[in-house]
């Protein structure tokens, strides 16, 4: 296990650095301007400042998981399929490095983001403390990746993406039926609604409730993963006869 994940950190440590540092421009930079310049939140509350970490959790997990993605089937071929099968660590331990690295991939980006964070607030009292914003985010990532990696080991990672695809296709109507046709009173004032989410996110007790609520959720994240794990296990050489050579 250590060696597999020694060699893809070993041969992609250009691509890895690369994106890293890609997805972790906008959160610094957006550091950087508002703990030297104050002034650039001026008129603007909290939930302002709240919204920014909010967009820039989104982009840089958005670009983590291109990484990840990219190296979950990097490589594919029979060959090297039914090699890794035939090693003593065999298909567990070739998906198990997959899944480790993400899970690394997201936890380092999660704590340079609070650093981040704490980098910031700490020059400029009126942001907002975006470090709840990026722990959700954290989990969202690792149930994406636990949602997607089963299917590229079953169907490849072409075949894998096309499926996510459809299946976020299939949501996104479902939410602009409801849109249409259903109860949508609670955000028929975008403005009042956003304005209560970030009030009951600042209210101390409200917080308390929905950190209980979210740590609960969030301990389901680790058995989804694992048993994504096994999933992926279990339908690797089925995925493997999709490949072209």
């Amino acid at each position: 296990m250590t060696g597999l994940l020694y060699k893809i950190l070993r041969i992609n440590w250009v691509k890895l650095l690369l994106f890293f540092i890609g997805s972790m421009f906008y959160p610094a930079m957006f550091a950087l301007l508002f703990r030297f310049s104050p002034d650039a939140l001026d008129g603007a509350d909290g939930n302002v400042s709240l919204l920014i970490w909010g967009v820039c959790a989104f982009l840089t997990f958005f670009f983590g998981g291109a990484c990840q993605d990219s190296l979950f089937n990097d490589g594919e071929s029979k060959k090297w399929a039914y090699f890794v099968a035939s090693t003593p660590t065999g298909i567990k331990g070739h998906i198990g490095s997959k899944y480790l690295f993400a899970l690394a991939w997201s936890m380092v980006t999660v704590t340079a983001l609070i650093l981040i964070n704490y980098f910031a607030v700490d020059g400029n009292k009126d942001l907002a403390d975006g470090s709840v914003v990026f722990i959700v985010f954290f989990y969202i990532q690792l149930l994406m990746r636990a949602a997607e990696f089963p299917l590229m080991a079953r169907f490849g990672g072409k075949m894998g993406k096309n499926m996510k695809l459809i299946i976020l296709g299939i949501a996104a109507f479902i939410i602009f039926a409801y849109a249409l046709f259903g109860d949508t009173s609670a955000f028929a004032d975008i403005d009042t609604f956003l304005d209560r989410l970030f009030n009951a996110i600042q209210d101390p007790d409200t917080l308390k409730k929905i950190t209980l609520k979210f740590s609960i959720a969030a301990a389901a994240v680790i058995p989804v993963y694992y048993l994504s794990y096994r999933l992926s296990v279990r339908w690797y050489l089925k995925g493997v006869e999709t490949y072209e050579k």
